[in-house]
């Protein structure tokens, strides 16, 4: 509960109003039974309706500062817990901010979803209760002990001798039942994963008509937390009418040996009255215990899975003395091999270049690694061996912000933000004049059909581009990219959904300004890569063949086979043909 606490301490001035506030509350609340005692065996004893009508003045105005200071204890707790949720949900997503690719992908988006809302929702619960209940409850508890004992000694023993067993009836829920309320965030993870899977691709459920399959699918997961819960719920439900009949127990001996004492006229009846609301003040204060330590149990299980984002040490690599780049170099691969956690390698040795002024391309079929490699220049991950180089320094000594500044990818998978189209052009660069916005929407052919919207570029796109076509995801992706003026771009498969025509002028417009930047493609189609200083042919993660298109017709079956299935025999045949007369002419 370390973190709780770290985050108790920063709202300290509120707490202690808070504390305060409940003091005020709690010392009134336990100076009314006395009062009513001295109503009772006073007032209504010798007739004196005078004294009766003061102490009820006295304990109106008692109730009217009990009620001020229920008020500001109400305020400040909710504004300090409040505050320390706020607090405690930003340094949870800053700290996801921080976390390697690695370390998120082991967390999984459904789990980190819950610990941001339901897990800190949680602490800031008991937060709440803690500055509202478990300050009052040990000043009832104790006061009313206390109370007892000075009305009565030798009845004051019984609440003394009930409290310590009922505590240990709440520490026997609090070693049960943090267990269970573990499994039940957990289980919650579980469904908050299936939910976000079938909202992603709630398109593709639709259109294959795999409802039945998705309610099955949830149905497992749902099914788990209602076992859970109700398990956990059942188990703790058995506390808090222990921890009730205990008191009862306690009153039935006041009243029996009470009454034994006032027919003996060692007690007075109002003392009787008085002794039994202080033990209605004890059994309060003790099922406000049981409540605050249900909470505890609750939010022990949400604290241990927020420390364990919060102290994760798998952070992305950034040297503390990066070296500066140098931008007239580009990206080297010397040599590299990786494999994600605990997995066998998604590349093995491979060694390419991509310098500015130069267009490299990629290509391979699907699993060959293209991804992977696309992300270790991203410095996503670091090399499992080997070295990579972007702009003349060792990836491990480089910072990954200024690498990232001097790149743009325009990613296989397009995501667009809710906001305009102006707004998701302006991620390339923030402080973009209109003309360069137009220019890059032109450069990638977006221009036209963004002036087409009613709005133009004012236009608002819903979550992940949902009102636009695949085609104009992609073509607004480019723009964004080109906008950022990169030292390199990298096309990641990003032109599958535009038509042939469109993809020539975007094809175009990348040549012209080729001497300016480098361009690395990544396809799975020859024709976007064929007229590439360099081709990298990927096959199961290895490079099997670096080369021209020539080179690699002429020499890397591999590189044949993809050929041969885009464009049949007949265009392969010819093409060695050609390839043959070429060299025998040169």
């Amino acid at each position: 509960m370390k973190v709780f606490w770290k985050y108790l301490k920063q709202v300290w001035p509120l707490l202690f109003l808070s504390v305060t506030c409940i003091a005020i509350e709690s010392l009134a609340d336990l100076l009314q039974p006395s009062l009513l005692a001295d109503i009772v065996d006073v007032g209504v004893k010798n007739n004196d309706l005078a004294y009766i009508l003061k102490t009820a003045a006295i304990m109106l105005g008692i109730v009217a500062i009990t009620a001020f200071a229920a008020a500001g204890r109400n305020i400040f707790s909710s504004k300090g817990s409040e505050r320390a949720g706020f607090l405690m949900r930003r340094d949870l997503y800053r700290k996801i901010q921080e976390l390697s690719p690695d370390e998120l992908d082991r967390f999984g988006p459904g789990t980190l979803m819950t610990r941001m809302t339901n897990d800190i929702t949680q602490l800031q619960n008991l937060s709440h209760g803690m500055m509202r209940v478990f300050i009052k409850a040990p000043i009832l508890c104790i006061g009313g002990i206390i109370m007892s004992f000075r009305l009565n000694p030798s009845l004051g023993f019984i609440p003394l001798i009930l409290v310590p067993i009922i505590f240990g009836v709440i520490f026997l829920n609090l070693k049960i039942g943090f267990p269970l309320y573990a499994k039940v965030q957990n289980a919650l993870d579980r469904v908050n994963t299936v939910m976000r899977e079938y909202l992603s691709g709630v398109r593709v459920v639709k259109a294959f008509n795999r409802f039945r399959y998705e309610v099955h699918r949830f149905s497992g997961p749902n099914e788990d937390l209602k076992r859970t819960s109700i398990t956990a719920s059942r188990v703790m439900s058995i506390f808090n009418p222990t921890v009730t009949l205990i008191i009862y127990f306690g009153i039935v001996m006041i009243f029996w040996r009470g009454g034994i004492k006032v027919n003996n006229g060692v007690m007075q009846a109002g003392e009787i009255i008085a002794f039994y609301t202080y033990m209605t003040q004890i059994l309060q204060s003790l099922n406000m215990f049981s409540m605050i330590f249900n909470r505890i149990v609750r939010a022990k299980a949400s604290c241990a899975r927020i420390s364990e984002v919060l102290d994760s040490d798998d952070l992305q690599h950034i040297p503390e003395n990066p070296e500066k780049l140098d931008y007239t170099q580009g990206i080297r691969f010397d040599h590299v091999t990786f494999s994600y956690r605990g997995k066998k390698p998604a590349l093995r040795d491979i060694s390419f270049s991509c310098n500015v002024g130069e267009k490299v391309g990629i290509i391979g079929s699907t699993g060959s690694g293209k991804t992977t490699l696309i992300s270790l220049i991203l410095q996503f991950y670091q090399p499992t061996e080997g070295k990579i180089e972007i702009f003349g320094v060792d990836a491990t000594k480089s910072d990954p912000h200024e690498v990232r500044n001097s790149l743009a990818v325009v990613p296989q998978r397009v995501m667009l933000f809710t906001g305009t189209i102006l707004e998701n052009l302006l991620w390339g660069k923030e402080d973009a004049t209109r003309e360069e916005v137009e220019a890059a929407a032109r450069a990638a052919c977006a221009h036209d059909f963004i002036e087409g919207f009613v709005e133009g570029y004012d236009t608002l796109i819903g979550h992940s581009g949902v009102n636009l076509s695949g085609g104009q995801r992609q073509r607004i992706a480019i723009a964004r990219a080109l906008i950022k003026k990169p030292r390199i771009l990298i096309l990641d498969d990003c032109l599958s959904a535009v038509d042939a025509l469109t993809e020539a002028s975007i094809r175009q417009s990348l040549a012209e300004e080729a001497h300016e930047r480098g361009l690395l493609i990544v396809s799975q189609k020859i024709s976007s890569i064929i007229d590439c200083d360099r081709i990298v042919v990927l096959d199961d993660g290895c490079a099997a063949g670096v080369g021209t298109h020539q080179e690699l017709l002429a020499s890397c079956q591999v590189y044949r086979d993809i050929y041969q299935s885009q464009y049949g025999k007949e265009a392969l045949a010819e093409t060695a043909v050609l390839g043959q007369e070429a060299m025998a002419n040169g």
